[in-house]
């Protein structure tokens, strides 16, 4: 039996191959209704390798970046810078089909991968970087022991122990999602030190057979570095904040820690601080309190990843965003740009706005 989203998502897809074939995406994409509305696209990494084989909802390939510009150019999309987007939003003057693209987090790939293909088109993009590993060079654990993890079965070097319980079999693929799950929650329960993960990370790596000085050279799920950071072209790349630990504290003094601990980090990067205002939470997490504290900090935008088009009714620090995932078709991608997929119900409930 077919996974119940898959079937849901060849549903849609059919309903949106119609709908193009009748004509009412290219319609709905110059409806006064669409204009009043800016699209902001997400996207999070940029495959070095095979990251997208691993994470297809996390990395998109060159060609998959390459293929989504090359569709908004066509079609007449403006894609503006995402401060001037939100002012004309706000101003009512968005030009027809207005998109503003914006990535998360400032990995590594997105200056070797995404970056290049920007500066060459002229593609102005918002990136939001969490900061703490552009100083600290380690790779983020969870996401670094997920992917090692999975390239040790597929290289045929398979681990078919628990990583934490050695003597605990792994025989199929539930049992090694679950194993992974456990590893990041002791890390996270028991405050392993920075040092510990690291270390633990390549003992592990060199247990299953992978080449972990390698993996290290190679920079995959490894942030920027502050000189990579500071020499981007602000006429393409506008750098904004993402927390420094990637994490959305609920105290009040935690979070605004985190806040001005990023905009300290980028200002050491070679960036004017006060031009930080715009922000991303962290994994889409986001609570009422958190509205005033940004506020507080001078931040003017922050986005969600709550589906949806941006229009001037939506409040400016819960903005909707839609993530373009390596698992997303081109025909979802043209409704989404179009507007008509925000109509279409999700998992049997309408959300249009």
């Amino acid at each position: 039996m077919k996974p119940r989203g898959s079937v849901r998502r060849r549903l849609r897809d059919s309903a949106l191959h119609g709908i193009r074939l009748a004509g009412g995406l290219a319609v709905a994409s110059r409806s006064r209704w669409r204009t009043k509305r800016l699209l902001i696209l997400c996207y999070h990494s940029f495959a070095l390798a095979d990251e997208h084989l691993w994470d297809p909802a996390l990395f998109v390939t060159r060609d998959h970046l390459e293929s989504r510009l090359a569709f908004l150019a066509a079609r007449g999309y403006a894609v503006l810078p995402l401060a001037e987007g939100l002012s004309r939003l706000r101003a009512g003057t968005l030009p027809p089909r207005a998109v503003a693209i914006t990535v998360d987090d400032g990995t590594y790939d997105f200056h070797a991968v995404a970056y290049p293909v920007f500066k060459r088109l002229g593609v102005p993009v918002t990136l939001y970087i969490s900061t703490y590993h552009v100083f600290d060079h380690r790779p983020v654990f969870d996401v670094a022991f997920r992917y090692l993890f999975w390239k040790a079965g597929t290289s045929g070097n398979v681990e078919s122990r628990d990583p934490l319980e050695e003597e605990r079999p792994l025989r199929t693929a539930a049992e090694r999602a679950e194993a992974a799950a456990r590893v990041c929650e002791t890390v996270w329960r028991e405050h392993w030190s920075a040092e510990k993960k690291h270390n633990w990370l390549g003992a592990f790596a060199q247990r299953v057979g992978l080449d972990w000085e390698e993996f290290l050279r190679s920079r995959v799920l490894a942030l920027m570095r502050p000189e990579e950071i500071g020499a981007l072209d602000p006429g393409i790349v506008d750098v904004q904040l993402h927390t420094h630990r990637h994490r959305v504290p609920e105290q009040r003094e935690l979070f605004i820690r985190e806040i001005a601990d990023n905009r300290r980090a980028l200002g050491d990067c070679g960036l004017d601080p006060a031009r930080l205002t715009h922000f991303c939470y962290p994994s889409g997490v986001h609570r009422p309190a958190m509205l005033p504290w940004l506020a507080e900090l001078g931040v003017t935008s922050a986005v969600t990843t709550d589906p949806g088009l941006a229009s001037a009714s939506h409040h400016p620090l819960l903005l909707p965003r839609f993530i373009d995932a390596g698992t997303t078709s081109e025909v979802e991608f043209e409704g989404w740009a179009s507007g008509v997929r925000q109509f279409i119900s999700r998992a049997g409930a309408g959300f249009a706005q």
